[in-house]
């Protein structure tokens, strides 16, 4: 992969990184506003119950996205990135431009994916 390319990445996985880190923040407010506030009938509690579930739900959801963004990261640095862990080939850039931190190429991915389907 040409150096402009992976610096084109390496900006991208910054961003998603900083973005993430934003809504992480974000959403340790949520959590903390919802936990102070859990009273009122059973109605309320229930809804702040789910609204809590949600968030620790998408935190940790950012938070694996989080982890396979410096996963990422530290593949460019070792210059493996874009190179499937599976088969060895090259993942298209196209696939790297949508999910930027992916492992696989794209038949392996689905490889992977009929298995786990099994």
């Amino acid at each position: 992969m040409k150096q402009s390319d992976l610096n084109d990445f390496k900006k991208a996985l910054k961003r998603k990184r900083a973005m993430l880190m934003e809504t992480d923040k974000s959403l340790e407010q949520d959590i903390k506003k919802v936990t102070d506030i859990r009273h009122g009938d059973e109605a309320d509690i229930a809804e702040s119950s789910y609204e809590q579930e949600m968030s620790f739900y998408l935190k940790t959801r950012g938070q694996d996205e989080l982890r396979q963004i410096d996963e990422a990261m530290e593949r460019i640095e070792k210059g493996e990135y874009g190179v499937c862990d599976e088969c060895g080939g090259e993942i298209p850039r196209k696939r790297l431009e949508v999910q930027p931190y992916s492992l696989h190429c794209v038949d392996c991915q689905e490889k992977m994916e009929k298995k786990v389907a099994s």
